[in-house]
């Protein structure tokens, strides 16, 4: 062989990306998001009112990830999740996406699945989108997906799978059911619960993967997020109240049960990638979209519990959210990462996980965190734009390694409210975490790990729910009378994590506050306007076999037959 073509196959060699037990064995990476979950509903952080053992045992076992900031809502949140790009760059930072809405990621945008299929995945999406669906090029397979089953709305029924939106316009209101497979109405699917149906659908996606192809997936449940009439729904309300019934808010105990439902999605989907040999060479990622929502029609009983304010709040608890990543890949398991990532950070992190060419990203706002979370090592990031939204004016950024943060204005007073403390109700159940089938399925594995026991399960506990001690709350008392912030307010995220004490007027802050508001100024001038529209009284359901059709492609849409007249 010539000397320069060895050199160069050799070196070759040696700097591909080595994953897995076989060189160049892409990683599998499967994403499970839950919508609108509160960051005290893992009871790896201290709750006493119900434990999530596959949840607990996945972040026990890999990375539990201590300060994972999100948008505020969901539309936004998911733009950032697929693009790496804050919200304001899409113009996607302003109100959810209602059905019948012509907005959309913008064309030629590079999304997370996109990037992945160019390296050779296959990428699948099960459950929620919410990213637009006016056309098909709009909706999950148009965006860099091979296939999606689930909905394209902000949310559905558990069981009947419809949705209903208010058209402004014509002062009316519009239902159509809204479950696809790809672009078929999937009705024969009409009846099963959710939560079921969705890992159902993301197990034949994994039993069904070519082996020698790495896999993406997307679970994005509706679990959490209320259905029908405004409700969380649950599969058996006898079982429910058998379970909980010690809950005494119903709300709440609605919620409780399908958390719980969730976690056992978890659980089946980390127990088939290992039943696949698939989860030797896997990142599992879970996490919520964004905190609960704790007041106002789409109320659905979670808990942001110490944090202050709900979904749609730029206080913490709605954009600091719970989430865990496992993989057998980490060079440190077993651990909290203490340092600040935002949803804009997956993007660029699984990107280069996966052997892509960072350089060739274009204007990104997220890093490359795999290092950082590997490792234990301090965060790429010194910054977070929390939102701006130019038409409320509401804005906020969190600056200084994620110690200070600066909030202009209010979304509603009613939002940015401390929710109440949970009852403890129950003991924690770490017989349930040593035995659920996500620790089981890690422990099958063949790595060298020092596997979980209740010793390392209370020391991580400990050091998760630490937040969770009142001594945390600055001034524990305004809690029940916050300051609403009408204009600027600053606050120590270190000392003050509940933000109960604005210290926008301490004289020896100034310096701080004039750094956070030029940097906030920097991104009033980058902010692309917002692509909110209202309802296109065209896309009525109606139409389309009573069905939300990608209306703007009419004639790939099944219409209402017509009835003959005898």
């Amino acid at each position: 062989m010539d000397l320069m073509i060895f050199w160069a196959v050799l070196l070759g060699i040696i700097s591909r990306p080595t994953f897995g037990k076989e060189l160049g064995n892409l990683p599998h990476i499967i994403m499970i998001i839950g919508d609108d979950m509160g960051s005290n509903d893992v009871s790896y952080r201290g709750s006493n009112q119900v434990t999530t053992p596959n949840i607990d045992a996945l972040g026990y076992n890999g990375v539990i990830l201590d300060k994972h900031y999100t948008q505020a809502i969901c539309t936004p949140s998911r733009a950032a999740l697929l693009t790496g790009k804050y919200p304001i760059r899409t113009g996607m930072q302003g109100l959810p996406l209602n059905s019948g809405e012509d907005r959309h990621l913008p064309e030629g945008i590079q999304t997370l699945p996109q990037l992945l299929k160019d390296l050779g995945y296959s990428t699948h999406m099960v459950g929620k989108w919410h990213l637009g669906a006016a056309r098909r090029n709009d909706t999950p397979t148009g965006k860099g997906f091979d296939t999606h089953f689930g909905y394209w709305s902000g949310y559905v029924g558990y069981f009947d799978y419809m949705i209903q939106t208010q058209v402004e316009s014509i002062n009316q209101v519009y239902t159509g059911f809204d479950l696809k497979e790809k672009f078929r109405d999937a009705w024969s699917e009409q009846g099963k619960y959710a939560t079921d149906l969705f890992t159902e659908k993301a197990l034949e996606v994994i039993e069904n993967q070519d082996k020698n192809t790495p896999m993406f997936l997307a679970v994005t449940h509706l679990a959490v997020h209320t259905g029908k009439d405004n409700l969380v729904e649950v599969k058996d309300e006898k079982v429910m109240n058998d379970s909980f019934g010690y809950i005494q808010d119903l709300t709440r105990r609605k919620y409780v049960d399908a958390l719980l439902q969730l976690d056992q999605s978890v659980g089946l989907i980390v127990e088939k990638l290992q039943e696949q040999n698939m989860l030797e060479n896997s990142v599992v990622i879970f996490m919520s979209d964004n905190g609960a929502q704790l007041v106002g029609d789409y109320r659905n009983g979670g808990s942001n519990y110490p944090l202050r304010g709900s979904k749609s709040s730029l206080h913490d608890g709605g954009i600091r959210n719970a989430a865990v990543l496992y993989s057998p890949l980490l060079k440190q398991k077993g651990y909290v990462y203490e340092e600040i990532l935002h949803i804009t950070d997956w993007l660029p992190t699984l990107y280069s996980l996966a052997g892509g060419d960072l350089s060739s990203l274009k204007g990104m706002d997220g890093f490359d965190q795999w290092q950082s979370i590997s490792e234990n090592k301090p965060s790429k990031r010194d910054e977070i734009l929390a939102n701006i939204n130019e038409i409320t004016g509401y804005s906020g950024i969190i600056g200084y390694k994620g110690r200070y943060k600066i909030i202009n204005g209010s979304i509603s007073s009613k939002h940015d409210i401390f929710g109440p403390e949970l009852e403890d109700n129950i003991d924690y159940d770490i017989p349930a975490i040593l035995n659920s089938p996500v620790n089981k399925a890690i422990r099958q594995l063949n790595a060298s790990q020092n596997y979980l026991n209740t010793e390392s399960i209370q020391n991580l506990r400990k050091i998760s729910s630490k937040l969770n001690d009142d001594n945390k709350c600055k001034n524990s008392k305004n809690r029940k009378n916050p300051e609403i912030c009408t204009s600027f307010c600053l606050f120590d995220l270190m000392e003050d994590p509940c933000e109960t004490e604005n210290l926008i007027e301490d004289e020896t802050k100034q310096v701080i506050i004039s750094g956070l508001k030029a940097r906030l100024a920097e991104f009033w001038k980058q902010l692309v306007p917002q692509t909110n529209k209202p309802v296109d009284v065209n896309s009525n359901p109606a139409k389309y076999n009573g069905t939300w059709c990608t209306w703007l492609d009419d004639e790939l849409c099944v219409k209402t037959p017509i009835k003959s007249v005898s």
